[in-house]
């Protein structure tokens, strides 16, 4: 393996742990609503929603406007890529998963921002200044080719950053152990694979009603471990 090759392994490995400050630690993808409902308990259950729920949405959905975001970033104009995050914006049906998607991109701006990632201050002051959104996959898009890393590698990191994420989520609400989580990320490597391996969609879509009413629950319960 050539130096260049493991240097962009040890950068999508950093960008895509869950100890990289994005925010995502925050939000559970419905599941928090979900599991005290009384819906989801044990591992079956949550494999359920993730691929039934998550996984779809994220192939569908995010992956679109992330490679979209890749594509556009520094070989057009730079409203280019925020007519990319609109268009996010505007297909964000579900206003607390937009606000999470907002929320997650903007903190992993900011956190490349201070670590000097090329664009990321550009970027971040356009969204601050209320001309642009920073949705997550927009985000992960443009920064990943400022960073060298290709398309399809980025998504590998970002789908990965997801999961890990909604398992985490379900470890601290008590519905899964922290064993059972890893034999689940075990688990979802198939159908990850699988997803990434097929042809991207010829636009945007995603459907996905239980975490989508789950998140539109959410925001009416009283307590609440997560922010979404």
């Amino acid at each position: 393996m050539s130096t260049r090759s493991t240097v962009e392994t040890l950068t999508l490995l950093q960008t895509s742990d869950s100890a990289f400050p994005s925010g995502a630690f925050a939000f559970s993808h419905g599941l928090e609503t979900l599991a005290a409902e009384g819906h989801v308990a044990g591992a079956p259950a949550v494999e359920a929603v993730l691929l039934e729920q998550v996984l779809p949405r994220w192939l569908g959905f995010d992956r679109w406007f992330l490679a979209r975001a890749h594509e556009v970033s520094g070989v057009a104009t730079p409203d280019a890529l925020h007519q990319v995050d609109a268009l996010c914006e505007a297909h964000n049906s579900v206003a607390s998963l937009a606000e999470a998607s907002r929320r997650i991109g903007r903190s992993t701006l900011v956190t490349h921002a201070r670590l000097g990632t090329p664009g990321a201050a550009t970027f971040r002051d356009r969204i601050q200044a209320g001309t642009g959104f920073g949705h997550a996959p927009v985000v992960q898009g443009a920064l990943a080719r400022a960073l060298g890393l290709a398309a399809g590698d980025a998504a590998t990191g970002a789908l990965f950053a997801c999961m890990s994420a909604s398992v985490s989520a379900a470890v601290r609400l008590g519905v899964l152990g922290a064993l059972d989580a890893q034999r689940l990320l075990l688990a979802m490597r198939g159908p990850m694979a699988e997803g990434l391996a097929a042809p991207m969609p010829d636009s945007p879509a995603a459907f996905s009603p239980l975490i989508d009413i789950a998140a539109m629950r959410h925001a009416m319960s009283e307590t609440r471990l997560f922010a979404a």
